[in-house]
C-alpha cells in the first residue's frame, strides 16, 4: 500500500482557487456552447470574465495606488487585468476580487501576487500579468 505525499503549500492553494475557477469555467462554457474555442496553451485553464476588482500596491514611482478595474482573465495561477498606473514587475500587489457567477450571486477572495508583466496599452493604462501567490475566500 503507498502513501500519497501530502500537498505543498502552493499545490493547496491552487487546488482550491483552482477548483473555484474551474467551477466558473463549467458555468461559463454552459453558456458558451457553439462558440468557436481556440487552442490555450496556458497549463491552467483562464476564464475570461469580466470580474469587479479593487487593487493596490505601490506603482513604479513609488506612490502608493488603490483602483477600482475589472479582470481581464484569470486562473488559479495568475490574473491579467489593466490600471491607470506604472508598476514594475516584481512588485507586490493586492486584490479583492469577486467572482461572480451571476449578478450579485458568487465568491469574494483576497488575493496577494507579484506582477510578472506590465505592458503600456494603447488606451495609456497598464496591463499588468500577476502571479498569484495567496488568496483566502472572504
Amino acid at each position: 500500500m503507498s502513501m500519497a505525499a501530502p500537498m505543498t503549500r502552493k499545490e493547496e492553494r491552487e487546488s482550491t482557487l483552482g477548483l473555484h475557477i474551474d467551477e466558473l469555467i463549467a458555468v461559463n462554457d454552459e453558456h458558451a456552447k457553439g462558440e468557436l474555442k481556440r487552442f490555450e496553451r496556458r497549463s491552467k485553464p483562464r476564464l475570461n470574465q469580466p470580474f469587479p476588482a479593487r487593487v493596490w500596491g505601490v506603482d513604479s514611482g513609488d506612490l502608493p495606488f488603490n483602483v477600482n478595474c475589472v479582470l481581464d482573465n484569470i486562473s488559479s495561477t495568475g490574473i491579467y487585468l489593466r490600471v491607470p498606473t506604472l508598476v514594475d514587475p516584481g512588485s507586490e500587489v493586492r486584490l479583492i476580487v469577486q467572482l461572480l457567477n451571476r449578478p450579485n450571486t458568487g465568491a469574494t477572495a483576497a488575493l496577494q501576487g507579484c506582477v510578472v508583466r506590465s505592458e503600456l496599452q494603447s488606451d495609456g493604462r497598464h496591463g499588468l500579468a500577476i502571479a498569484i501567490e495567496k488568496h483566502r475566500f472572504l
